[in-house]
């Protein structure tokens, strides 16, 4: 056989491998259900409730309670507000956990394969994942260095937006309206104490400035994408920084890799 006649006979047969190949790792990504279902009744169902309702066994001495799923709204998103979260950022909370409340991390007593099947279980609770694809998550532009001036500057954005009014002068989190305030199922719900040196869903400055400009649904916390622009948004992360001495801050300037829309 000449050589063009056996590429051309091995040819169709390369392009089905790829084919296969393609299918089998997509295929990694997506969580099983049914496992997920396993998964969910040992580890989440305890405080998250059999339902998904956030009306487990031990949710009346959780605080703040656990998470109602079944509207498929979530606070800690890489998504703008609105939006459904990612896989991703569903999978970020259960490795990490959230800092200062009853949700743990299941970094080491779930695998990875776990977590992608709790989470494809978790998502059948809201009708919303079945008809709506999450949105493109923000784009978070690199981080100019932490100086005493973007202190200086963070403290007059901090007052342009009014964030004393809930997190309180000194950023304690005892504003005015501090006792008032409740998430979208009417439970009373704490503005962040930024002196604790963590926020919830991490501790570094694109995790708070992530949350500026995605806002925490459910919350009476907004989204100041429309309102804020990047160079306030770090300068309010870095007051935010100099609250607490635990916050780790980017003193050098090396700017972190772009995160989001426009990453490489």
């Amino acid at each position: 056989m000449r050589p063009d006649g056996r590429i051309a006979t091995l040819l169709p047969a390369l392009v089905t491998l790829l084919i296969i190949a393609r299918v089998v790792l997509a295929q990694d990504d997506v969580g099983d259900v049914h496992q997920g279902k396993v998964v969910y009744e040992q580890y989440c169902a305890l405080c998250h409730g059999e339902q998904g309702d956030g009306k487990g066994h031990y949710s009346e001495d959780t605080t703040p309670v656990p998470r109602d799923f079944r509207q498929g709204t979530f606070k800690w998103r890489s998504t703008p507000s609105g939006s459904l979260p990612t896989d991703a950022d569903l999978e970020k909370v259960l490795v990490n956990g959230l800092f200062g409340t009853s949700m743990s991390s299941f970094s080491t007593s779930l695998t990875h394969r776990q977590r992608l099947d709790v989470i494809a279980y978790i998502k059948t609770f809201s009708p919303r994942f079945a008809t709506e694809k999450p949105e493109a998550p923000i784009t978070i532009p690199p981080e100019p260095a932490y100086t005493a001036e973007s202190v200086t500057r963070g403290e007059a954005v901090y007052q342009k937006f009014n964030c004393a009014q809930c997190h309180g002068d000194g950023g304690h989190g005892d504003g005015p309206s501090a006792d008032d305030l409740k998430d979208d199922w009417g439970n009373e719900i704490v503005p962040y104490d930024f002196t604790e040196g963590h926020v919830k869903c991490g501790n570094n400055g694109s995790d708070i400035y992530r949350v500026f400009i995605a806002g925490l649904n459910g919350t009476p916390m907004p989204s100041f994408a429309d309102s804020i622009s990047p160079a306030e948004a770090w300068d309010l992360v870095h007051f935010i920084q100099s609250l607490s001495p635990d916050y780790p801050k980017n003193v050098t300037g090396t700017p972190p890799t772009p995160i989001g829309k426009g990453a490489p």
